[in-house]
């Protein structure tokens, strides 16, 4: 199959699944989904896309070239609020190919105004958010876990070194806000908590500590641990911390990590129990002080069937999103 897949580059979720299709012998193109990553294109997008319009249906333009010589089979978009094209922009597009068109949101559906606007030219969507799949229709899909954490140890050589881990973005407040109350709920309780807190720059943690106070006397670090560090601190680590963004119920790729690398999961998202990969106990929704029970570091992880990992992984992802997988039927059936 020919596959155009239309992502942002960020994280590098668009590589790790265009890797998988290539895995499965597909043959896979990659295109941005706006015109340009620069922080100033970003910044005029947040006010108001008729800002840059103009840009935008040139790339529009560009793209409707590609996939009218392209002979695509299924033209893929993963992304979300990042979406910029208007109804005539991608109606265009769609119309050059007799490709299929299909969706995967792992942002909530009323933040994708453009995508929203878009969704009668996709012949399925798939989205992370429960809420949105109920109320407009669309079909429920987790994201996924590589294969990076595969190996490592239930319990590390010399025992763990941290109880909890925290390594992710905080720019978003209430995110922040909620891993900053489990982290200091947690080491007030004399438990080792390893935090990093990420931050996409300095004049964004400027305006952080500026606007809110909560941010004021944190260390932040403006680049990214990379990949092996990270699963470096996840095996010595008991237990891994997530918040979502506010307003947001679907899993992170934080919490699929967590299945992967088979740690506990310390989460913000009152949702995360009502998953399969909850049903053993290994997953504590963060409501408050007190709402961690202390028993919860002193069990040890129980190794959850091998059909739940299977689930949520990047193989069974892709084959979904490409329909040779059945329906996605984790979601409520934990305890």
């Amino acid at each position: 199959m020919r596959i155009l897949l239309m992502a942002p580059t960020f994280f590098g979720y668009r590589d790790r699944v265009r890797d998988e299709l290539s895995h499965l012998g597909h043959d896979v193109e990659c295109v941005d989904d706006r015109p340009s990553e620069s922080v100033s294109f970003k910044s005029l997008a947040k006010i108001s896309y008729r800002l840059i319009d103009r840009q935008i249906a040139e790339y529009a333009m560009s793209l409707r070239e590609k996939v009218a010589a392209g002979e695509y089979d299924l033209l893929l978009f993963m992304g979300g609020m990042s979406f910029c094209f208007t109804h005539d922009q991608f109606s265009s597009i769609k119309s050059a190919s007799n490709a299929r068109f299909v969706a995967y949101l792992w942002d909530a559906f009323n933040n994708c105004e453009r995508f929203g606007a878009c969704r009668d030219l996709f012949d399925i969507i798939y989205s992370f958010e429960p809420s949105d799949c109920e109320r407009y229709g669309l079909k429920l899909r987790p994201l996924f876990f590589s294969g990076a954490y595969d190996g490592l140890p239930l319990v590390p050589v010399g025992g763990f070194t941290y109880d909890a881990c925290f390594i992710g973005s905080v720019h978003q407040p209430s995110k922040f806000e909620a891993i900053s109350s489990i982290c200091d709920n947690l080491e007030s309780r004399g438990l080792r908590v390893f935090r990093f807190f990420f931050m996409p720059s300095k004049s964004a943690a400027a305006l952080r500590r500026l606007t809110n106070p909560a941010y004021r006397g944190v260390e932040f670090s403006f680049e990214s641990l990379p990949a092996e560090k990270v699963a470096e601190i996840y095996a010595r680590s008991k237990a891994i911390i997530d918040s979502p963004q506010a307003g947001q119920y679907g899993l992170t790729m934080r919490t699929l990590e967590t299945i992967g690398a088979h740690r506990k999961l310390i989460t913000a998202n009152p949702d995360a129990v009502l998953y399969d990969f909850a049903s053993r106990g290994d997953v504590a929704v963060w409501r408050g002080e007190g709402s961690i029970p202390p028993d919860f570091f002193e069990t040890p992880y129980r190794v959850l069937p091998d059909e739940v990992y299977r689930g949520y992984s990047i193989e069974t992802f892709v084959r979904t999103l490409l329909g040779d997988e059945p329906a996605y039927e984790g979601y409520e059936k934990g305890n």
